[in-house]
């Protein structure tokens, strides 16, 4: 085994003890935010295959895949609390992705969509415009997006208690809200070209902080699969 390939086994065995431990926690390296984004890459390969997979092993697939998505979680917390310990807004690791962490507001759940919409319809009723959360087709569906911007109103206008109220349950597990909190995007490079001088300098990896809120990781082993 070669110096590089016992590295990467090195770095994935310690992303892998470091989930185990459960602990959210800054990387000792701001270098290890390309591996953890690497990880990211292949998880979500691997959740696109079970996703497709699901219709004809649903149960135990939809387990796996929440596996997978909590790990992916995990794994972009360990990215915010990085970045925030070595000050950056962004990071780029050339030739591979991008890592950034913005802020991401607080918005509301919807729990029981079937409860909800009762609610939204006594709203209806009572004069309230709830056209873009109300979608009917063959029955009601709600709108997440459109249901999050309607009950930060409500919340704002002191309407939101009022109309709980009307659920049939009772208010208590209709919709739920989400706390504000930062997220980090990862935006992977395409492959290009290799010519001689990108060949010298392909093992270079340099991180270079940018003053927007963009940030990018360079390419490392994509085989993440013992994660």
């Amino acid at each position: 085994m070669s110096e590089s390939e016992y590295e990467n086994v090195f770095r994935r065995k310690e992303l892998q003890d470091i989930y185990i431990s459960g602990e959210v926690s800054p990387l000792d390296d701001l270098y290890l935010l390309e591996d953890v984004a690497l990880t990211i890459k292949e998880l979500d390969k691997k959740m696109s295959f079970y996703k497709d997979y699901k219709k004809k092993k649903a149960q135990d697939v939809t387990d796996a895949i929440k596996v997978l998505k909590n790990k992916v979680e995990f794994y972009k917390s360990i990215m915010v609390t990085t970045l925030q310990k070595n000050d950056e807004k962004s990071v780029k690791f050339p030739g591979s992705c991008t890592v950034s962490a913005r802020n991401q507001k607080a918005k509301w759940i919807v729990d029981d969509e079937e409860e909800f919409i009762a609610v939204l319809k006594a709203a209806k009723k009572s004069g309230e415009d709830v056209d873009d959360v109300l979608e009917e087709v063959v029955q009601y569906n709600v709108r997440k997006r459109e249901a999050s911007k309607l009950l930060l109103t409500w919340e704002q206008s002191g309407k939101l208690e009022g109309f709980l109220k009307k659920a049939k349950k009772g208010s208590g597990d209709i919709v739920s809200k989400e706390p504000q909190k930062t997220t980090v995007s990862i935006k992977f490079l395409e492959p290009e070209a290799t010519d001689d001088i990108a060949e010298e300098v392909a093992d270079v990896v340099v991180p270079v902080k940018q003053k927007d809120d963009q940030a990018e990781v360079s390419s490392g082993t994509d085989d993440y699969d013992s994660l």
